[in-house]
């Protein structure tokens, strides 16, 4: 993201000012996202992964956060679990996301795309398929 799009909530108080971070609204979207039934990870490719578990922090990868005439919008990619409603999950991911950075970053995105980028399917062992 280039530095003039970089989103930042900001507001002054009597003893300063208070910013949440690009970083502290992906956290909120990626945990809000990961609590809908039938996601199973965030998607976002394997650089990012690379990168987060070098550094050993919380990945936020899967969310991307784009400022575009003075509103916000979240892209979020997630992968989900085989055998489940795809369209459900992802409207599922977008009112919970949404939902969450309203109440605790007070930003309203004016839209949150979600992209499915995968299905994770359970590969079942020679002895459980004879049972």
């Amino acid at each position: 993201m280039a530095k003039d799009q970089h989103v930042q909530r900001e507001r002054s108080t009597d003893l300063g000012v208070v910013r949440i971070s690009n970083d502290a609204i992906a956290t909120i979207a990626s945990v809000a996202a990961l609590e809908v039934k039938g996601v199973c990870k965030m998607g976002g490719g394997i650089p990012k992964a690379i990168v987060d578990k070098l550094l050993r922090r919380f990945s936020s990868r899967g969310v991307k956060i784009q400022m575009r005439d003075g509103e916000v919008s979240l892209t979020v990619s997630i992968i989900v679990e085989y055998g489940i409603d795809i369209p459900r999950v992802a409207d599922e991911v977008q009112e919970n996301v949404k939902r969450a950075v309203e109440k605790m970053a007070g930003l309203v995105p004016s839209e949150v795309d979600v992209i499915v980028e995968g299905v994770r399917a359970q590969v079942m062992s020679e002895k459980e398929r004879k049972i």
